[in-house]
This record gives C-alpha cells, structure tokens and sequence, in this order.
C-alpha cells in the first residue's frame, strides 16, 4: 500500500531541513548574512521521525521475520548512503574544501567508521552533520527487528509502554549509558508514528488506548528532547511538536489529499533520502563558490537546485545500479 500523502510529506521535511542548513547553519558557521532566515526548519527532523515511524508499520506488515526486516531496511539504507557519502568526499576532495574550513577537514579512521552508520556510536565524527540523524533511525530498526526476533511484533505497542517506564525513569533518575545510547526522546517519536498508523487503519474503531499511547509519548518526548538536544528552544518544542501531533491527527481522519496531487512534493519525496544525504557539505562547498559571483539569495537558490539535480542523479541512476546486485546477494532465496 503506497500513501502518496506520507511521500509528499517527506519531501516537505526534507526541503525544510534543506533550507534550515543554508540560512541559519550556514550563515553560523561560515559568518555570513542570509537575506532570510529558516529558523525552525529543524522540526523536519522530529516530523520525519513520527512519519518514519508510520511508514516502517507498512514494512512491518510485508516482513515474516527479524532478519528479513533487516535485509530490506539494510537494502534501503545502506546504497544510497554509500554513494552519497562517495559523492561529498569526492567533492570535498576535489574542490580541496578541507583546506578552507576545518568542518570538511576529517581523519581517515572517521571517513572509513562512516560507512557503517554506527560511527557516532562509536564517537567518531560525522563526514556530513547531517548523518547525526541516522543513528536514532538505526536504533528503532534494530529495537523493531529484537521485538521481530522474539515474535512479538504483533504486540509492538505493548513495548511502547515498557519504552515510556524507561524514559519516565531516565528523565528524573538520569541513566546515562541508556540515555545516549539510545537517543530514547527519539524512540518515542518514532512511537507516536506507529500508533498514527494503527489509528489510520481502524479511524473510528482505534481503541482509546492508542490515543493515550500517543499523548504519552508526547509529553515525555517532549521533556526528554528539551533535556537531552542543547540550543533548542525549549518554547518552541512546547508548542510546535503537538503541532506536528495535531498535524497527522488532521491527516489520518481527513487524509489531506490535495498533498498527494503535488507533483513538486512528491518528486521532493522521492528524492528525499538522498536529497538530506548529500546536501548540508556539498551544499554548503557550492555555496561558497557562488557566494563569490551573485547575491546570497541567488546563492541559496542555485544550491538548492543543484542539491536537487544530484540527489536525481543517486535515486534515478546510480542508486539502482549498486542496489540491484546487493539485492540480489542478500536474497539468494526466492522465499525470501
């Protein structure tokens, strides 16, 4: 079952991100003014982790197994990030950016952990900041293949409840291996998209608790990201994410069709994977290039579109290329 909606809502998390890194973030790090500025842009992060959780439920549906879920979602993850990972060193390498600002300047042993995903674990640096995300998103897959493994998938939301006791417990009795090792303020988002999904497939029969589920996780994950993300706006989390809440509230009772129909938002959600992959440094390189020729704002404009011809050429072209034998590798059997 493909929902258009959910495609058009990911690339419009992905631009928000996009727009967030070339205004404020760029502006921060290489001391520069933007002709605007996309404060809160950074609240596509939080939106895709409730609608990731939402969209994994589908997948959940199709896989039999805890290693069968994490062929597909090693599939669906790990080519492209290669590619796009090859994509910035080979820029950074050939516009010798490392040169120029000490962001782009990485040690061999952090570019080589980086294609793992796991290098933050590890405490190892990021090649792109925007890969901090990946971890939490890798976490909630291996909690859901655990919850696969010991064949309680169908029970999921019971683990919900189990997950919101820990972070109960975290958030006055600070557990500090628990707490940074599995990003739990993110577990919870990811949650809330779960139960959005069983809402939307029952709509007027979703039992009161799913609900409850859903406020609980809010509230925790609210106190919990004002706690464990620093420099954000702890006024800005109280009111934006049960916006956001609100926001699949509307779309999971009244669909929000018209969202669905936008070929811009679902081309941008098609392409959204890559397009956040590849866009913060390589984005940021072309952007002190045409900083130096046109108005910042033409700057930001140029790069974005750029970021979009590139992040067209990894999901059209090259993407398909390595994943098709990667496929065809991992799933030797026809069963599987």
């Amino acid at each position: 079952m493909r929902i258009k909606e959910l495609d058009a809502f990911r690339g419009l998390a992905a631009l928000s991100v996009v727009l967030y890194h070339y205004t404020i973030i760029y502006s921060e790090n290489f001391d520069v003014k933007s002709p605007f500025y996309f404060k809160h842009g950074w609240l596509g992060v939080p939106f895709f982790f409730i609608l990731s959780g939402f969209v994994i439920t589908l997948t959940i549906e199709k896989c039999t197994s805890s290693f069968q879920f994490i062929k597909k979602r090693f599939i669906r993850l790990y080519p492209t990030f290669w590619i796009c990972l090859l994509f910035t060193l080979t820029t950074i390498w050939i516009t010798n950016s490392q040169l120029i600002h000490p962001r782009f300047n990485k040690p061999t042993i952090d570019i080589l952990f980086n294609f793992t995903m796991f290098h933050s674990l590890l405490k190892y640096q990021h090649v792109d900041g925007a890969y901090w995300s990946l971890l939490p998103e890798l976490l909630f897959y291996l909690l859901i293949a655990f919850i696969f493994f010991i064949k309680k998938i169908n029970n999921i939301l019971i683990y919900n409840s189990v997950i919101l006791i820990t972070c109960f417990i975290h958030y006055f009795f600070p557990i500090p291996f628990i707490g940074r090792l599995l990003d739990l303020q993110y577990i919870l988002l990811f949650m809330i998209g779960i139960c959005f999904y069983k809402i939307y497939t029952r709509k007027d029969k979703a039992p009161l608790f799913l609900h409850l589920l859903i406020i609980s996780n809010l509230i925790l994950g609210i106190f919990l990201y004002a706690i464990e993300v620093p420099n954000i706006n702890t006024l800005i989390i109280y009111i934006s994410f049960p916006l956001i809440v609100v926001f699949f509230y509307f779309f999971v009772y009244f669909k929000f069709y018209f969202f669905g129909k936008s070929r811009i938002l679902l081309f941008l959600g098609f392409i959204s994977y890559p397009l956040y992959l590849i866009h913060q440094s390589i984005g940021y390189i072309f952007m002190l290039f045409f900083d130096q020729f046109m108005p910042r704002y033409l700057s930001i404009i140029f790069t974005i579109f750029a970021a979009i011809i590139l992040s067209s050429i990894v999901t059209y072209y090259l993407e398909p290329l390595l994943r098709k034998p990667i496929k065809k590798l991992i799933f030797k059997s026809k069963n599987q």
